[in-house]
């Protein structure tokens, strides 16, 4: 899908002070070109890795986790 820059430029304009001040962090960010390329981690899969990331399964069926919604809330107040 093809994003023109007219359409961002609307976006942008119909933001709120705050909401603004949260986009321009997230731009700066995104186009920031001072750190290499991260290289793929090549380290081999641990028991404990294997256990953090059945725990996070869990906790993710259980309802445990924080939903975006919260996340963005928590952003913007």
């Amino acid at each position: 899908m093809a994003i023109s820059k007219d359409r961002i430029n609307y976006l942008i304009n119909h933001l709120t002070e705050k909401d603004l001040e949260l986009v321009t962090d997230l731009m700066e960010r995104l186009i920031q070109n001072d750190y290499p390329e991260i290289p793929l981690d090549d380290e081999p899969t641990t028991q404990d890795d294997l256990a953090s990331i059945k725990a996070a399964h869990d906790a993710m069926e259980k309802g445990e986790l924080i939903s975006l919604k919260d996340i963005e809330h928590e952003l913007r107040n």
